[in-house]
């Protein structure tokens, strides 16, 4: 792979990265007994920063190509 296509793409393979600590943070948050108002945002945060990491890297790896329609 080239410099410039990781540099290009360097934001993508953070997103890849990143799922598993998102993973990581729900546990986290899950388990807390007592949670309080911040705790409760924090999860929010961490489940749909894991969905919208899984869908970008989804994204990423398969791109959507308008050709494969057909009758367009």
């Amino acid at each position: 792979m080239k410099y410039n296509d990781f540099i290009k793409n360097g934001s993508h393979y953070g997103d890849i990265l990143a799922i598993p600590f998102f993973a990581l943070l729900i546990i986290y948050f899950y388990n807390i007994e007592h949670k309080s108002i911040m705790e409760y945002v924090l999860l929010c945060f961490s489940i749909s920063g894991f969905i919208l990491d899984i869908l970008y890297t989804y994204i990423f790896l398969y791109p959507f190509n308008s050709s494969r329609i057909k009758g367009v």
